[in-house]
């Protein structure tokens, strides 16, 4: 039966690291760190996604490929119509 704790090898470096946040009290526990620390890497992995959209998105527009709207409703249809391509 899965508990859903893992046990993960960390170095002594950041395992002084997780003591002082919790010494602190900016964390309850070790778990939290951790947690705090995985969910920072996710947002982070979202900020990189977004980026390369916006980069992507100016690279078609300096080529003169993009798509005028004239209503915002017609540019968030576009956007809910395309919502998966651009998630990837």
């Amino acid at each position: 039966m899965d508990d859903g704790k893992h046990s993960v090898a960390v170095s002594d470096h950041r395992r002084e690291f997780i003591e002082e946040e919790v010494a602190a009290g900016t964390y309850a526990n070790e778990a939290e760190v951790v947690d705090a620390a995985l969910e920072l890497l996710e947002r982070s992995k979202r900020v990189g996604a977004l980026r390369a959209l916006i980069a992507e998105a100016d690279d078609q527009f300096e080529r003169g490929d993009y798509s005028e709207f004239s209503e915002s409703d017609d540019l968030t249809q576009y956007i809910v119509d395309n919502a998966e391509s651009l998630r990837r």
